[in-house]
């Protein structure tokens, strides 16, 4: 079985995920979980599938929707009208993303029209988090919270996918590249390792933080 160095910290992650177990619990962060257990597996399977694994992927992002749209409802802390609001848009997300996958774009094919939904959700859903913190935290608490650091992993690498799905075309027609291989093969790992090493740095201080704010609280 091969692994590629950026999957080491998307494993990291999960492991102090089960370690931290109760401060997620006490910061309502238990569906991280299952979710990354999803998405190594599927990592897994993806990268040593010796064929096309676009299949793989398609489902990754089918499977992994609904978790961080759960994730997001709880971490932003929703009033009853904004509750009502934020369900139906993630229900119109989730139908867009299964039509697409079952009749549109289809599973053999990137389903690059979920991908950048997804993407654009996570920025935009991470910066009303970012936002609420802001408004509740004063600057030092706002540093220590988990939700501030998953949500600006979650920004963070929205932005250079989009930037970088952005350029896809320029990229390919100019041949960009660092030494053999193409400029997406740096930068990808690069953003998924500063992704699980934000997630796994929010873990830890779950279990190190009071439930002084949490959402169980």
């Amino acid at each position: 079985m091969h692994l590629e160095y950026f999957q080491y910290f998307e494993l990291l992650s999960l492991l102090l995920a089960l370690v931290c177990y109760k401060g997620l619990k006490k910061f309502s962060l238990t569906a991280f979980v299952p979710l990354l257990i999803i998405i190594n597996v599927m990592e897994i399977i993806g990268v040593n599938y010796s064929g096309p694994n676009y299949f793989i992927y398609n489902l990754l992002i089918l499977l992994q929707t609904p978790f961080f749209l759960f994730l997001y409802g709880k971490m932003l802390m929703l009033r009853d009208n904004e509750l009502t609001v934020f369900r139906i848009v993630s229900a119109l997300a989730l139908f867009f993303i299964g039509f697409n996958y079952f009749f549109w774009q289809g599973a053999e094919k990137f389903t690059n029209y979920s991908f950048v939904l997804i993407e654009v959700l996570n920025i935009v859903l991470s910066c009303l988090v970012l936002l609420r913190l802001y408004m509740l935290e004063t600057s030092i608490v706002l540093f220590v919270s988990p939700y501030f650091w998953i949500n600006a992993a979650n920004l963070l690498f929205g932005l250079a996918v989009l930037v970088l799905l952005g350029l896809q075309d320029y990229i390919i027609r100019n041949n960009i590249k660092i030494g053999n291989y193409s400029l997406y093969r740096y930068i990808l790992p690069f953003a998924t390792i500063v992704l699980y090493s934000f997630y796994s740095f929010a873990f830890v201080l779950c279990r190190k933080r009071t439930n002084s704010w949490s959402l169980s609280s």
